[in-house]
Formats: structure tokens, sequence, C-alpha cells
């Protein structure tokens, strides 16, 4: 035995990336379900958010565009109002 507590001429798996390198073992189906949720949702509630802002900054500048032509027509109409009769 060496330090490894393996005996010579014992087999061992050996993972190696598409360069040859070691790497990790791959996740196995349940690892790799899980990882496959929690990217799904991520990827969902990003897409939402952006949606939603989106939506927020459109909304909010229908506002801005609907009160500037309020502002317009009381310049023109508030005048009016102002007058006495009699």
């Amino acid at each position: 035995m060496d330090d490894t507590g393996l005996r010579r001429g014992s087999t061992i798996t050996v993972w190696q990336d598409t360069q040859g390198a070691l790497t990790p073992e791959p996740a196995g189906p349940a690892e790799a379900a899980a990882e496959a949720v929690f990217f799904g949702v991520a990827a969902t509630l990003a897409l939402s958010g952006l949606a939603l802002g989106a939506g927020a900054l459109a909304r909010w500048r229908l506002d801005q565009r609907r009160l500037d032509q309020w502002s317009r027509e009381w310049e023109l109409i508030g005048p009016q109002w102002s007058q006495k009769t009699g």
C-alpha cells in the first residue's frame, strides 16, 4: 500500500475534461435535476422581472405624457375659469 490507501495495480476512475485535465466527478441524476430546476426558476424570475420592469417603465412614460397633455389643456382652459361674470 502507498500513502493513498490503494494497493499497487488497483483500478481507479479518473475524470477528464476535453483538454485532458483532471476534473471532479460529473453531477449525478438527482444533482443535475436539482440544478436544472434551480436554473429554470432563476431564468423564469429574471425574465419575469425584466418584463415587469419594462411594463412599469412604459406605464410611467405614458402617465408622464398624459400629465403633460393635461397641463397644456389646463393652461388653455384655466384662465377662462378665473373670469367673473356679471
